[in-house]
Formats: structure tokens, sequence, C-alpha cells
């Protein structure tokens, strides 16, 4: 029986509303944002740690400081973390980690366009642990009908791509970016019109409807090729291709209006969803089932969830997102049985199994039914073999007696030169 998730830590900090959490690459830190601001947790201790928006900064009524999206990003070549963050008011802010300070630097801002209020509705990126080399491709979309994309390297250089506006009453609540082409899915919160941009020029590429009249939140998987959304009343599993409806999990009916988050979890094998009711849900993606309920100690709206898959355990974020109270961030963790790590035939518990043995110089070799032949005793027989004929047809050819007792012996001595017997053997 596979195991459940339990209570592993209680993040305290928020003094209301969380509207985003995330964890960073390796799971080193979590991030709750909502209308108290943002605070970080290294997850190797618990502990909050510093960052530029003081939390003395505590003003839910100023869009400034009310941070709606946020995601992560990690290069391995300076082993830099980085926190994306955006504002109700319309501001995108990096937040660098600096391990020598043991706090976030603030690493660049983008301020609204013509400082209007502009909501920040999403942020997604292309890759969280980006390889040495590469360069991070940051995407979000505002509730102006904006949608931008930045690639960001390794050094620090932040550089806008595009910026488009979408039609008239198409409110990009959700966009993702696809993992293997880097184009922008934009996923409205109403009319059903799934938009397709080019990732270099922001171009249409393709429209696809009718999807889900109502898209209050959405998650992609990582093949790009399903997504599953709240519309309202369940969880949906679609294909993206052809808007066919895979899966329905099933949900109580809403409390109340808000949005409840989606996230897939433990490599796509389950789907964990926020409720209005005390408690995050996660769901068995091939059942539809609710195979286990996550507990809020305080109730009420529990909208925002994340989850994060390590080596041995996978870890679900919960926190309150009721206005005006204290919000908790729980902590889960769900660890791996033993066998569900190993391969399913491991060649030490398996001595049936078939084990291939890597030979040094096995690529080297022909390869012929039922043996193998060195490739260099190979090269010595063949030259024998042309010497030896070239010598009988010289005996057939030459009638002297004493020529022919002289190719013999010469014959004779290339073969020990050559050792074959010695190979052979």
């Amino acid at each position: 029986m596979d195991s459940e998730y339990h209570q592993l830590s209680r993040l305290t900090g928020p003094r209301d509303a969380v509207l985003s959490l995330a964890f960073s690459a390796k799971a080193k830190f979590l991030s709750a944002a909502g209308y108290s601001g943002v605070f970080v947790w290294d997850l190797s201790n618990s502990t909050s740690v510093s960052t530029p928006l003081p939390h003395m900064l505590f003003a839910p009524q100023n869009p400034r400081y009310v941070i709606t999206a946020s995601a992560w990003i990690y290069f391995q070549k300076t082993k830099r973390h980085v926190l994306i963050i955006g504002s109700m008011r319309g501001d995108i802010l990096l937040w660098e980690w600096t391990e020598e300070a043991k706090a976030f630097n603030l690493l660049y801002r983008v301020n609204p366009i013509d400082d209007s209020l502009d909501e920040i509705l999403s942020i997604d990126i292309h890759d969280q642990d980006v390889a040495s080399g590469r360069i991070g491709r940051v995407v979000a979309s505002t509730s102006n009908r904006l949608v931008s994309v930045w690639t960001l390297t390794s050094s620090g250089g932040f550089s806008k791509v595009f910026t488009i506006t979408l039609d008239d009453g198409l409110k990009p609540k959700t966009v993702r970016m696809c993992k293997t082409t880097r184009d922008i899915f934009v996923f409205p919160l109403y009319g059903g019109e799934i938009i397709r941009l080019d990732y270099k020029t922001g171009a249409v590429k393709s429209r696809k409807s009718p999807g889900p009249g109502r898209m209050g939140s959405v998650a992609l998987n990582r093949a790009s090729d399903k997504f599953v959304a709240y519309t309202g009343k369940n969880f949906q599993l679609y294909r993206l291709g052809n808007l066919e409806i895979l899966k329905n999990f099933t949900a109580e009916a809403p409390a109340v209006l808000y949005p409840k988050q989606v996230i897939f979890g433990e490599s796509e094998r389950v789907i964990v969803g926020g409720t209005d009711r005390g408690c995050a849900l996660v769901y068995d993606v091939e059942s539809e089932r609710v195979i286990q309920t996550l507990k809020y100690p305080a109730g009420s709206l529990v909208q925002p969830v994340s989850t994060y898959t390590l080596t041995g355990r996978h870890l679900v974020a919960i926190a309150g997102s009721t206005q005006e109270q204290p919000a908790d961030v729980i902590l889960f963790e769900k660890l791996v049985p033993q066998a569900a790590t190993q391969d399913s035939l491991s060649l030490s518990d398996n001595p049936d199994a078939v084990k291939s043995v890597d030979v040094p110089g096995y690529n080297d070799r022909p390869v012929l039914i039922g043996f193998y032949i060195p490739k260099r005793l190979w090269k010595r027989i063949w030259i024998t073999s042309s010497f030896l004929c070239l010598c009988m047809a010289l005996y057939v050819a030459v009638p002297s007696n004493f020529a022919q007792v002289g190719l013999l012996l010469l014959f004779l001595y290339v073969l020990r030169s050559e050792a074959i017997f010695t190979d052979l053997c």
C-alpha cells in the first residue's frame, strides 16, 4: 500500500492571505507571496530568510506590496537561485540569493507600462533548472491583456523579447510555456479559446476552441500535451491537441467564486487542488478518486498549492488565502517506498535478471554468431591467409624443388613471428 502525506513543518510569517506558493529548484527554498508581501524559507532548517521587501511593509491595501504571482529559476553554471515575483500594481521583480550574505538582493525591476495599474495575473518559466550554456525564459500576463516574454542569463542579464496585447475581452488568467517548443499557451479566464503564441515574436500560431468555459487555474504537464484546469466546479484533465476531456476530478460546490489552484504532483501521477473548505485534495489521475485530504489547521480558504518531487520523497505545500487572517504554510511530506526508488528488476536482488557486462574494448571487436574474434587477431589471420594463398600460388608455379622448400620455410617463419597459436590460446 502506498504511503500517505504527513505534516513535515508549519512555516509561520504571513499575516494575510497567500496567493502564490512556489518551490525553488531542488526544494532548497519555499516562497509564499500574497497580501503580506513575500516570505521565503530555507527548507534545510525551516527558517525564514531576509528579502529586499521587508516584512514590516505590511500594506495589504497598497497594490505595490501585494504579490500575486511567483516562480523560481536556478542556474547550474553560477549556482544562482532567482525568485521572480509580480505585484498587483504590475511590477516584475527579480531577487537573487546571495550565499555569502544568506539573503536575497534585488537583481532587476520592471515597472508597469505607462505606470498604470496592471495586475500580474500569471508568471511561468521554461525550465526551472537551467543547464550551463543555456538561458532562462520568463513569461508573464497582466490584467490589461498584455503578455510579455524575457530572457535571463546566468550572469543576471534580463532582456525583453516581446510584449503583445491580446484581443478585447480576453483576460489571460494563466500563461504556460511549452517545455519542448518554448511557445506560450494563453488560457483565458472566460471564453474557452486557448491561444498559442510564437516564443520569438508573440505572433498567434493557433487558436483552439471550445475549451472549458471557465479556467480559474491551469497546470500544463511536462510533455505539454495535456492540461488540468479548475472549471468553476471541478478539476478536469484535457488533451491539449483536440481539447478532449480525459478525466474529471469531482469537487464540492464552491462556497466562494475565487479560483482554486491546481498542480500536477508525483511525476504527474496525482493532481493537488485547493479548496474553500479548509483543506487541499490529492487526486489519483488514473482512478480520478480523492486519495488523501490535506487538512489546514485554520480552515476556511486554502487556494494556493505547490508540489515538488525529490529522490525518495514528495512534497506538498498549502496555505490559507482568507483575507485579514494569518496564513501559515503547511508543508507535507510523502516518503517513496524503497521498492519504488529501485528498478523493477534489480540486478542485485534478482538472480534471474539478465546482467549487462561492460567489457573494455568491446566495441572494437567484430561480432560473430556464437563467438567473437578480437580485431587485432582478425587482422593477423587475414594477412597470414593472404600470404599463404600467395605462397601456394608460387609453390605451384615454380617447378624447382629448391624454390618450393624456400617458400615453405619462409611461410613457417612468418607464421611463427605472428604468434598466431599464442593468440588463439
